[in-house]
């Protein structure tokens, strides 16, 4: 039987948009998009942070030179993202999830609002 891709999002170091040619590929692919055409204002953006993330289908975590990974909208295609760019790693079996964490899981219940402070009373009250 044939093992299930999960989903993967993986943190890679700034160090990887250095490289014009895995730039190219990975954009190519439909794994990497650049927010507009401004590399140099993502690259700087990407330092600030320590790393940026990046997405796709898990099909090799064990690899020794590094993660295969395939985009979702090509998932025939296979890259290879070599281990020293990748910072971490977190999979999920499922793209979607319903769960909302921190403080925007009182805004995404239905019954969630709350009294303004003129009010002086909340849900959170009861």
């Amino acid at each position: 039987m044939a093992e299930v891709r999960r989903h993967v999002l993986i943190w890679v170091a700034p160090e990887f948009l250095t490289s014009s040619g895995m730039i190219q590929l990975f954009t190519e692919a439909g794994i990497f998009s650049l927010p507009g055409d401004d590399l140099d204002e993502y690259t700087r953006a990407a330092q600030a942070a320590g790393g940026f993330a990046m997405t796709g289908m898990l099909v090799n975590s064990s690899h020794g030179a590094g993660i295969w990974i395939s985009p979702e909208r090509f998932p025939e295609l296979e890259l290879l993202l070599p281990w020293p760019f990748v910072k971490s790693v977190v999979t999920a079996e499922s793209p979607r999830s319903s769960k909302v964490f921190g403080l925007v899981a009182d805004a995404a219940q239905p019954n969630a609002i709350t009294h303004g402070p003129e009010s002086g009373t909340s849900k959170h009250d009861a």
